[in-house]
């Protein structure tokens, strides 16, 4: 496979050049020993290169896309030059390169000796992929990046037996592995300055830009798990009852490198500061850690799928599942003396889950049995129900409990704010890694060394969600659409969030312009000149900083509808879908999170993921018989956001603040006044109108909205055969994002609409700049790109990617396989030789179903008039006589043949049958067609109106070759009748058929 890609929002000279990707898969399958041990290979090796683009090699518009302005850049760059504060190094390459590889292969041994089902199978796995430079560069300088790398592994074997006395069990177990690490350019503290810019157009933009070395890009993580499963199945007698007994037991360990932010971090709130060497802030971990940690997890499940009667069919059961973890925090007896707590607790539990199901069905269906001795299906079907589902928790939740315990031996930490933060050496510390910083300048309350604690709550438990559904699925319109209702609610309990224990909600003052917003610090603990807050004054005590107690007494509540419709009948000409989906999600949140007042209180509030509509639809034609176009679709409504604050103003000592709505005409600062009305003129919809709503007020949570956006994926296939290529090669075309080409085609690179593209409004209102203690205000500037969702305004963007696929089927095809095994017994394996009349039987119509027979069969259920049927039984009678002229000369000589004979010719009298029979059979649908009306057509079941397709006969006449699989012709993969899915076994002939409930 090759592909190549282009992206449709930015042009070479601006973040995102396109890209070129190479890929190189292969695929190997096939027997190893013939119907007793199969093997399967995949690898897969890709690499992805294109123009390395930064903010120092991009044009004006590509740096007003990333928000900065050109002269802010080149004031940046003079500014770190003079700093001696290197922007490139030597490890940054030319390009930016992606590379990934993957690794697949199964080996699957079925005796045919077996008499008690035995069958074991052995598969592994592996991918690996790096990232280089593995951040976009569109909010940082080149040599803040890093190179980050990632590869896992995996094996597992599995053993399937079958005891007398009807008992399947089925046992797996299974190791893998995996590691994901980083490694920074530069070994420096990171810097990030708050830069204002104006732009031509007179807007101005708000943007954080990092230099330096990165803060969190040294770090690393292996994962690795074993699990070993079982499942036992018994099957009544009456085959009413299925019984499953499962047991699970699994053990998952971590190692973690966190050395995040050991050489520090220093924060400007403009250029002037930084040209100044005047940080706002300052910040380090002091004792970079390594630790490990594990837990077991086991859990049992008891189920039963009870068949009540033809139409009725119950599942119920009942999942313990429970967890261990091999550590635990180290105890702290300062924390149990201030604040009653300790923190030497592990979440280990014991879980129930319970559950139960129902599948109905009603009436019959208008689709005739597709064959003799098959079922009808019914009118419709009705689904539903209802259970607790259960989550354990991540291996590595207890982490941030082991490292930040407050005792000596736990991570330490330095924050230091406005006059306390150390001024930089930065030439130094290239030099001197050892020069930097570990305390503040003074002791003032500027100052904070006491270290973090997180903990668990005692009653802490694991997420979980109590869900159930309805569905509704038939034909509607006297069968000319299939219709497809569900509904369903999910009550999600046990969700997590954090208390700050250390927390004091004593309020020292309040905010007069901004609705008397609560203050929880003395004004004297603000920074004037650039309003950066010391928390001391919040805190209950001075030992610690954050008390975090982990808690899981949140909850959401999530409710969906969905309908879609497509129509009953298959066409080789054309094929549609569509469907609508309401969804409704809202969430109880504590004030940690966000809050306009006191973080401690809780509210009822939507989710940020409650996109409420959705449209999704899919279309394809087949133009001329010779290329099949496919369009997938959907529109979806804007998710709903927050105005914010950049920065902590209440003092809780967390950025989670609302930003108060400023009323241009009531507004003291005639400065922010006229900010605040440039924004309202210039701002996109949605947020214009949200803004309007909330002038004067606290904004409420997530009372903004994006706007509703599309996406879309194409593929284009082509007919082999009308393009004169071999049946076997199959050529397509796969095009991601096609709105945005058009986007681009229609409205130029400058002017782009958003199409195709994903929307994610800029949350950020106000930015603080300092505050008056003697007014007790802060001054604020105010982003003009609040809410802004245009291509304009967003540098990291979804290309447009087109991926050109040839495949090309190697070795014998289906049918010659087929064959082949089937001669070769009684001949060179074991077995008898197949005889002539059950030759005939097999092959006797060229492996296609007869459509005549089976209208002939359900003639009174597609009501057939006289002379329909007299006329459909004549030309059965021809067809019939027809074939067994074909056929009978070619069975008797197949079954002739010799131990030794020549299979080229054998197949060739096979294939040369199968043609003329196929032949024989488009010469009559449209005389068959013609006879029966649209109504009879639409009772008939897709597995015999494509034998009614003259198009689909045309692509399957010399066999399934490509991508001509026929449902009754040794398929890849289809659909049975009762939702099971059979596989083909491929090579070799040895088929396993699995079956799922």
């Amino acid at each position: 496979m090759m592909s190549r890609a282009a992206d449709s929002a930015a042009r070479s000279s601006r973040f995102g050049d396109g890209p070129a990707r190479t890929s190189s898969p292969a695929l190997l399958a096939g027997p190893i020993k013939a119907d007793a041990s199969f093997y399967n290979f995949a690898y897969q090796i890709g690499r992805r290169s294109n123009d390395l683009r930064s903010l120092l090699n991009t044009d004006a518009i590509g740096l007003q896309t990333s928000g900065v302005a050109p002269d802010s850049v080149a004031r940046l760059l003079a500014i770190l030059q003079q700093l001696q504060i290197p922007t490139l190094t030597d490890r940054l390459p030319s390009s930016r390169l992606g590379e990934q590889g993957s690794v697949f292969g199964s080996f699957d041994f079925a005796p045919q000796s077996s008499e008690s089902g035995r069958a074991l199978n052995f598969s592994y796995n592996g991918s690996w992929n790096q990232q280089t430079p593995a951040s976009s560069l569109t909010s940082e300088l080149p040599a803040h990046s890093g190179d980050r790398t990632n590869w896992n592994g995996g094996l597992q074997g599995r053993h399937t037996n079958y005891f007398g006395i009807g008992i399947l069990s089925e046992t797996s177990l299974g190791l893998n592995r995996s590691r994901n690490y980083g490694s920074p350019y530069l070994a420096m503290p990171s810097g990030t300055v708050l830069i204002t810019s104006t732009f031509p157009d007179g807007s101005t933009g708000i943007k954080p830009v990092s230099f330096g070395g990165s803060s969190n890009m040294n770090t690393s993580q292996t994962n690795t798990g074993t699990e070993l499963t079982n499942q036992l199945s018994w099957f009544s007698s009456s085959n009413k009852h299925r019984i499953k007994f499962t047991t699970e037991a699994r053990r998952d360990a971590f190692t973690l490198n966190q050395q995040t932010n050991t050489l520090g971090s220093f924060t400007f709130n403009s250029l002037a500061d930084l040209e100044a060497q005047q940080p706002s802030s300052f910040s380090r971990q002091l004792s970079p850690r390594v630790r490990s940690g594990s837990q077991f997890v086991g859990g049992l499940s008891l189920g039963d799928s009870y068949k009540r009667s033809d139409n009725l069919q119950l599942q119920y059961g009942v999942r313990l599942d429970g967890n261990k973890f091999s550590s635990t925090p180290a105890f702290n007896p300062d924390l149990e003396a201030v604040f009653g707590e300790r923190n030497d607790r592990a979440p280990n539990h014991v879980y129930l889950s319970p559950r139960l199901g129902f599948s109905w069905s009603y009436g019959t269906a208008p689709q005739v049995a597709g064959f003799a001795g098959a079922v009808r299906g019914p009118r419709a079907v009705v689904r539903g129900g209802i259970g607790l589902f259960q989550n354990t928790p991540n291996t590595t939740l207890i982490s941030g409990a082991i490292d930040n315990t407050g005792l000596a031996s736990a991570l330490q930490q330095v924050l230091c704010a406005g006059p306390a933060a150390p001024t930089p050496d930065w030439g130094g510390y290239i030099g001197d890694p050892s020069s930097i910083p570990a305390q503040c300048t003074d002791g003032s309350v500027f100052a904070s060394t006491v270290p973090n604690v997180t903990f668990f709550a005692k009653d802490y438990a694991s997420p979980r969600s109590l869900r159930s559904n309805l569905n509704w699925s038939g034909p509607l319109l006297n069968n000319v659409f299939t219709a497809n209702i569900e509904a369903t609610y999910s009550r999600n309990m046990n969700q997590s969030g954090i208390v700050d224990l250390n927390f004091n909600p004593l309020v020292q003052f309040t905010l007069p312009d901004e609705a008397h917003r609560p203050v929880f610090v003395q004004t004297t603990s603000i920074v004037p000149t650039t309003g950066t807050i010391a928390s001391r004054d919040a805190r209950v005590s001075q030992l610690f900083s954050r008390v975090t107690e982990l808690r899981s007494d949140l909850r959401s509540e999530s409710r969906q509808l969905r309908f879609g419709v497509s129509p009953s009948t298959a066409s080789s000409n054309y094929s549609w879908g569509v469907s609508y989906v309401y969804s409704n999600l809202r969430e109880r949140i504590r004030g940690f999170n966000n809050t306009a007042g006191n973080p401690l209180d809780i509210e009822w509030a939507r989710s940020p993921f409650d996109s409420r509509h959705q449209i999704q639809y899919n279309l394809g034609y087949n133009f001329f018989d010779a290329v099949r176009v496919n369009w997938f679709g959907n529109f979806r409504s804007g998710s709903p956001f927050t105005p914010i604050v950049s920065g902590d103003v209440n003092g809780d000592g967390y950025s989670n603040d609302r930003a108060f709505v400023y009323d241009p005409a009531t507004t003291a600062d005639p400065a922010l006044a006229a900010a605040m009305q440039s924004l309202l003129n210039g701002a996109t919809g949605n947020a214009r109108d949200c803004l309007r709503k909330q002038l004067g007020a606290l904004a409420a949570r997530n009372s903004c909205q994006g706007p509703w956006t599309s996406q879309a994926t194409m593929s284009i296939s082509f007919n082999p055969l009308k393009f004169r290529m071999p049946q076997r090669a199959t050529l397509s075309l796969q095009v991601s994002n096609p709105l945005g080409a058009a986007d681009l085609l229609m409205h130029g690179n400058d002017n782009l609409r958003g199409w195709g593209q994903f929307a994610f409004p800029d949350p950020t209102l106000l930015a603080v700049r300092g505050f008056d203690p003697q007014t007790q205000r802060y001054t604020y500037d105010v982003n003009q790109r609040f809410g802004s969702t245009n291509p304009a305004f967003t540098a990291v963007r979804a290309p447009v990617t087109v991926t050109a696929m040839m495949r090309f089927d190697l070795g014998p095809t289906r049918e010659r396989q087929a064959l082949t095994q089937q001669l070769d017994r009684g001949r060179t394996l074991r077995g008898t030789k197949t005889p002539e009349p059950m030759i005939k039987a097999i092959y006797g119509t060229g492996g296609i179903p007869n459509p005549l027979a089976t209208i002939l069969r359900q003639a009174d259920t597609l009501q057939l008039t006289g002379p329909q049927a007299d006329s459909i039984a004549t030309m059965n009678r021809r067809y019939v006589i027809s074939l067994d002229s074909i056929w009978s000369p070619v069975a008797k000589y197949l079954a002739a043949l010799p131990d030794s004979y020549n299979k080229d010719e054998a197949y060739s009298r096979y294939q040369h049958a199968r043609e003329a029979s196929v032949d024989m059979l488009i010469r009559v649908v449209p005389d068959i067609k013609r006879l029966l009306t649209p109504e009879q057509r639409r009772k008939l079941p897709a597995f015999i109106a494509s034998y009614l397709d003259t198009r689909y006969l045309a692509s399957i006449r010399s066999g399934t070759a490509g991508g001509g699989n026929g449902p009754m012709m040794f398929p890849g993969i289809f659909t049975s009748p009762v939702g099971g899915a059979v596989r083909d076994g491929g090579g070799g002939g040895g088929n396993v058929i699995i079956i799922r409930n």
